[in-house]
């Protein structure tokens, strides 16, 4: 699929060209969306990027729950940092620290669910794919016991 954008803004002309052999066509149209958002598109019809496309509720749950599912959606099969984690978060959810969606990051990437490269100045993060369903739940045990452990350690 190539879908091709061309943005006319005083006197100022752009094209963009966006092409995927790959990726399924809510996932191009999510990048698009985001990108459009970053270029200032939406910004003066008071039309937030929440508005522009379907909405998953990231409200429910914990915070780990909440980020992680958002990864899941928002970063599927990409590589990302946290600060890029941080801003596309806070356009459908809450404000959050940068320091705090670090040390999630962190959690996450020891559980499993994450892959990482790069220093500390330059780290990236990747969603892992987990091949097996029982691996899944074995994970998800995995988190709530060390969670449970360190509850009850501060206690």
């Amino acid at each position: 699929m190539r879908i091709r954008i061309e943005i006319e803004d005083k006197g100022l002309k752009s094209s963009h060209e966006f092409e995927s052999q790959n990726m399924d066509g809510e996932a191009l149209r999510d990048r698009i969306i985001g990108f459009l958002s970053a270029s200032g598109v939406f910004e003066n019809r008071g039309e937030s990027i929440a508005s522009a496309m379907s909405v998953r509720d990231y409200s429910s749950g914990t915070l780990m729950d909440r980020l992680e599912s958002f990864i899941r959606h928002e970063f599927t099969n990409t590589w990302f940092t946290t600060q890029e984690l941080r801003e596309r978060y806070e356009t459908v959810a809450d404000d959050i620290k940068l320091s705090t969606v670090s040390t999630y990051l962190s959690r996450m990437n020891h559980d499993g669910l994450l892959d990482k490269r790069g220093n500390r100045n330059n780290r990236q993060y990747r969603l892992m794919e987990i091949v097996d369903e029982g691996m899944a739940s074995h994970h998800n045990y995995q988190r709530q016991t060390s969670y449970e452990k360190k509850r009850i350690e501060s206690r």
